[in-house]
């Protein structure tokens, strides 16, 4: 005797799935081989970013522990904005009873294409407990003109 066996569609939204993938995808290969941020395509680590915008300006928080001003470099150029900098390694010897290192250290540089046009001699930069915010303003859209004819 045969046995039925109800059938139950997965139980995973495709969104879901999609979110995971994605996930999966860009733990796999880092965020500037995807988009090639760097000149050479390669970074020693990339720090997290978080972007949000206001009806004048876009604001640009990057998380930066470790790091001094000094050590950091923000320009702007045809609506990218960029931002290098490196963390030092503090001991380069191996220590005695180290379990485990995660810290990532060396260079950086995020290129973050804005979607609109910006007054970049306007763009301003806090760095205060490792956290580095960019303020960039945007600039005025163009407004339609009516050209009379002759």
């Amino acid at each position: 005797m045969k046995q039925l066996t109800r059938y139950q569609p997965t139980t995973v939204p495709v969104s879901n799935l999609r979110r995971e993938m994605d996930r999966i995808f860009n733990e796999l290969i880092p965020y500037s081989w995807r988009l090639d941020e760097t000149e050479t395509g390669m970074t020693a680590w990339t720090p997290t970013t978080d972007m949000f915008e206001t009806d004048g300006e876009y604001i640009v928080e990057v998380e930066l522990p470790g790091l001094s001003k000094k050590n950091l470099n923000i320009s702007c150029q045809d609506n990218v904005l960029s931002i290098e900098g490196e963390r030092k390694q503090e001991h380069k010897e191996e220590r005695p009873g180290y379990l485990r290192s995660e810290r990532s250290f060396g260079a950086f540089k995020r290129s973050i294409i804005l979607p609109t046009s910006i007054l970049e001699d306007k763009v301003k930069a806090v760095f205060k407990e490792g956290i580095l915010r960019v303020t960039v303003p945007k600039a005025e859209k163009s407004k339609r003109k009516s050209v009379p004819i002759e």
